[in-house]
């Protein structure tokens, strides 16, 4: 029993390789699943979560303010609605992927999973990177952007990652080696070949 946590550079295929992954084990593939976990948790919407992800508590609380009273101190879950802010979303978060844990057996996406999971036991953690050229390739013919905008949405997705994992570790970068079992630079191999390397590591 095992669990795989892949985190990766925006347009570096990690999504593909995972659901591979996932299928050629057996395990369960969790991506925005575990949006909609918290959601229901929190009691907002999952459109609401992915807002949070994507940027940050300002947004969000614009949100909220118009559902929540500012004197709702003690911030609680009401019959009707539900109220996050950073803490609050950081303990669901690492509640949901510890569950997982638990259960075993999953391929996981993302979501600090790498972080909220060092040092467990049996818990593998990737990391995908490529090179600009081969991002801005994957961007431009999976998502159908031109160049420019291309480029554009792999810097906004750099940034939006690197502030939504600071909520975990202000000192680590996604990027650094010391985190992971296993980094994969997806410029110099293929989906194939990847898929392999992370086989014989989750088999050790």
């Amino acid at each position: 029993m095992a669990v795989i946590t892949i985190s990766r550079e925006f347009g570096a295929g990690g999504k593909t390789l995972g659901e591979r992954i996932a299928e050629k084990l057996g395990y369960d593939y969790i991506d925005k699943e575990i949006i909609t976990k918290i959601a229901e948790k929190i009691k907002v919407s999952s459109g609401d979560v992915l807002g949070y992800e994507k940027y940050g508590s300002t947004k969000l609380m614009k949100f909220l303010d118009k559902i929540v009273s500012s004197d709702f101190i003690d911030r609680l879950v009401s019959d009707k609605y539900g109220y996050m802010d950073e803490d609050r979303y950081a303990e669901m978060l690492k509640a949901i992927i510890r569950e997982l844990y638990d259960h075993g057996n999953v391929v996981i996406i993302g979501r600090g999973s790498q972080y909220i999971l060092r040092g467990y036991e049996n818990a593998w953690h990737i990391l995908l990177i490529a090179d600009n050229d081969y991002r801005l390739r994957f961007v431009t013919d999976k998502l159908q952007y031109d160049e420019k905008d291309a480029m554009a949405l792999i810097k906004q997705e750099d940034k939006i990652r690197e502030r939504f994992l600071s909520h975990f570790d202000d000192n680590l970068s996604q990027n650094n080696p010391r985190l992971y079992d296993l980094v994969i630079n997806m410029s110099r191999v293929n989906l194939d070949k990847a898929q392999d390397m992370m086989l014989k590591l989750v088999s050790q």
